[in-house]
């Protein structure tokens, strides 16, 4: 097809497409031969093209996730550094909050500045009429007002005082992620740091992952996966920390195919029916990562001759069962064998199974 015009080749791919085969029977051979193999030759290149999407996707993913782990690293190096300026803010933020601080004292100053307005108002409930108040304050309801206005006014400033010294730590926004990096090195959290990995490529990598143009199918009923990114992909457009937990038919989103780490990361107990959005978002993508570097690996055993069927397929993919959900980390059910990842840079480290799983399967027993 080197030589032919790709608006030729592109009008007999079309004619081919639209023929079936008792038509195209009906063409002499010459005539047949040259829709069929411009038919082929747009297929092949369809595939060249989602298999260097799959590749780019891949290869992007793999890269964040090693950015999140080598930050991980970092914050272990730098953690006391990071304790001791939280734990300094934290009490000076306490300084202001405790007795003799700007807080109480604001709160003293508000008290005393409203003493006569609440004496004379006492025993008034929320259902007290405005003429019952004004009877109780003798026709003096601007001057109580104003009191009451001035004493918010310094309680305000008060709490505002906290407020001052949290910016002066450079924002909350800056102590939350501080806070995230100290729980991510103690729990070996590194899923909770690549997000902020992603976000600044996050419409690329949503737009990577687009399954119109991959075409991933799951090779089982089990479609969790394929279900998480088509959440995610509707929640595109949000830009605020929570998600819905519930898809279109009001159906809560499984990811029980989600480790551990990832569910804590992505479920946040204080918002129920939430998804924390930016982690929901980076896990589907690495699961979805892994899927399709499983799929590549499957697709050269079985060029290379390999015969494997869906149960042997649910043996070695994460994707699809329970008992394998380590992103990153996987096993296979055949003792010694170490599939390679299909791209060197890819981050996969392939691992045999544990051994209390050999001896379940009753392999390496002692006789």
């Amino acid at each position: 097809m080197g030589g032919v015009a790709a608006g030729k080749v592109t009008d007999f791919a079309g004619e081919a497409d639209a023929s079936d085969a008792s038509d195209l029977r009906d063409f002499v051979p010459v005539k047949r031969i040259a829709p069929v193999a411009a038919l082929t030759h747009k297929a092949r290149v369809r595939v060249r093209v989602r298999d260097d999407l799959a590749t780019m996707f891949c290869k992007r993913v793999a890269m964040k996730i090693k950015k999140a782990k080598a930050e991980l690293e970092e914050i272990r190096l730098a953690e006391r550094e990071i304790v001791e300026a939280l734990i300094g803010n934290y009490r000076t933020v306490l300084k202001h909050i405790d007795e003799g601080g700007p807080v109480q004292e604001a709160l003293a100053k508000a008290a005393a500045m409203t003493a006569e307005v609440r004496q004379t108002l006492e025993g008034l409930d929320e259902e007290a009429s405005v003429d019952e108040v004004a009877t109780r304050l003798e026709s003096r309801v601007s001057p109580a007002v104003l009191a009451l206005v001035k004493a918010q006014v310094v309680q305000a400033g008060g709490f505002g005082a906290v407020t001052r010294a949290v910016d002066g730590f450079g924002g909350f926004t800056k102590q939350y992620e501080q806070i995230e990096k100290v729980s991510a090195h103690h729990g070996n959290f590194w899923e909770v740091l690549l997000y902020g990995r992603i976000g600044r490529d996050r419409a690329v990598t949503f737009d990577l992952a687009d399954n119109d143009k991959l075409k991933f199918t799951a090779t089982s009923e089990d479609s969790r996966v394929l279900d998480a990114l088509a959440h995610a992909q509707r929640h595109q457009a949000a830009r605020g920390d929570y998600i819905t937990a519930f898809d279109e038919e009001g159906k809560e989103v499984d990811i029980s195919f989600a480790t551990q780490n990832w569910r804590k990361a992505v479920i946040d107990k204080t918002r129920t029916g939430q998804f924390v959005r930016k982690h929901f978002e980076a896990m589907v993508f690495t699961i979805y990562h892994n899927a399709l570097d499983i799929a590549e690996i499957v697709r050269q055993l079985l060029e290379e001759g390999w015969e494997i069927d869906p149960e042997d397929l649910a043996h070695i993919s994460p994707y699809l069962t329970e008992h394998i959900n380590q992103f990153g980390e996987y096993s296979t059910h055949e003792p010694g064998i170490q599939p390679e990842a299909y791209d060197p840079e890819l981050d996969v480290d392939f691992t045999p199974l544990r051994e209390q799983d050999l001896t379940a399967a009753g392999v390496g027993q002692a006789a």
